[in-house]
């Protein structure tokens, strides 16, 4: 067990990404393409709103959209 850990740890980012391919592979082959990015934009849009609200509660989240919407000169 301790080698193993070893390994994670000094090759974490090939492991990771390795885990990361499997996890995409296994949904695009169970649940098809489209609705595994539909699936990967709404997880990015629920973890932008709880990055906003952690950073600067609801007045980020205004903020934001605000900024998104308006008329840049």
């Amino acid at each position: 067990m301790n080698a193993f850990l070893e390994f994670v740890k000094n090759h974490k980012f090939t492991v990771l990404f390795v885990l990361i391919g499997l996890v995409l592979s296994i949904l695009f082959f169970t649940i098809g393409f489209w609705r595994t990015i539909l699936l990967f934009v709404i997880l990015a849009l629920c973890f932008l709103i709880g990055y906003l609200l952690d950073q600067s509660g609801p007045e980020g989240i205004r903020d934001f959209f605000h900024k998104l919407f308006s008329k840049n000169k």
